[in-house]
C-alpha cells in the first residue's frame, strides 16, 4: 500500500471518528438511561483488591502522566536520531491534552456524585479514555513500523484493545465518569490519533523529516512542545 493511499484511508477514518464523536455529543442525553444503569451497577461488583488495582490504573493512565511518559519516550527517540517519531508522539499527546481540556470547558458536564474519590474538573469527554487511545495507539503505530508480520500486528492490536478497554472500564468502575464520557473519549481519541498519523504520513512522504532544515528546527520544536505540555499540565488535571 502506497503512502498516498494510506494517508487517504487514515483521513477517511479520521473524519468518520470525528463525525461519530459529534453525533455522540449531540445525542449524549439519549444515553442517560445507560449512564445511570452502569453507574448504579459498578458499586455492586467492587471488591477491595480490584478497587486498589483500579486506583493504580487511574494514576498510571492520567493524561498528565501520559504526557510525562511522552516527554521521556520522545527524548529517547531523539537520542536515537528519530526525532520525527518522537515529535509525532509528543505532538499527538500534547494536542490531545489541550483539546480535551477545551472540550471539557465547553460542555461542562458534571461528574457522578458517587465516585470513589473526588476528581476535579468536568466530565465529558473522559481524558483518560482519549489519552490512552492516543498514547497506546501511537506506540502501536511505531511498533508496527518495525514489526511487519501478521502475528506481531495481531498481538499489538490485541494489546491496544485490552489497554483501551481496561482504562475505559476503570473510569466507570470508580464512578468518576459516566459511560457516555468514556464513549466520547474513545471516539475523540480515535479521531485525533488517526488525524495525527495521517499528517505525519503526509509530511514523511514529502521528505521533510530528512532535510537539514527539519533537523535544525527539531530541537526548538521539542522546547515548544515541552513548554505547551507543562502549561497544559499546570492548568489542571484532565482526568
Amino acid at each position: 500500500m502506497t503512502q498516498s493511499s494510506t494517508r487517504g484511508i487514515l483521513l477517511a477514518v479520521s473524519v468518520a471518528f470525528l463525525a461519530a464523536f459529534l453525533l455522540a455529543t449531540i445525542f449524549r442525553s439519549n444515553l442517560h438511561t445507560i449512564d445511570m444503569i452502569v453507574n448504579l451497577w459498578t458499586p455492586t461488583i467492587r471488591i477491595p483488591a480490584l478497587t486498589t488495582l483500579a486506583l493504580e490504573i487511574a494514576t498510571t493512565f492520567e493524561t498528565n502522566t501520559l504526557v510525562v511518559f511522552s516527554i521521556v519516550i520522545s527524548g529517547l527517540l531523539a537520542l536515537e536520531h528519530r526525532k520525527h517519531l518522537g515529535l509525532l508522539l509528543f505532538g499527538a499527546m500534547g494536542g490531545d491534552a489541550l483539546f480535551v481540556a477545551v472540550l471539557k470547558s465547553i460542555y461542562q458536564v458534571t461528574r457522578p456524585l458517587n465516585g470513589i474519590y473526588v476528581s476535579s474538573g468536568f466530565s465529558y469527554p473522559s481524558g483518560h479514555s482519549a489519552g490512552v487511545v492516543v498514547f497506546i495507539g501511537i506506540l502501536a503505530y511505531l511498533a508496527m513500523r518495525r514489526y511487519h508480520n501478521t502475528r506481531s500486528k495481531l498481538l499489538i492490536g490485541t494489546g491496544v484493545g485490552i489497554s483501551v478497554g481496561v482504562v475505559g472500564f476503570d473510569r466507570v468502575y470508580l464512578n468518576v465518569h459516566w459511560f457516555s464520557d468514556v464513549l466520547g473519549g474513545w471516539l475523540f481519541g480515535a479521531f485525533w490519533l488517526t488525524f495525527a498519523i495521517s499528517v505525519f504520513v503526509w509530511l514523511e512522504s514529502k521528505g521533510n523529516f530528512g532535510s537539514d532544515r527539519f533537523n535544525a528546527v527539531a530541537n526548538w520544536l521539542y522546547v515548544v512542545a515541552v513548554g505547551v505540555s507543562v502549561l497544559v499540565v499546570a492548568l489542571g488535571f484532565i482526568s
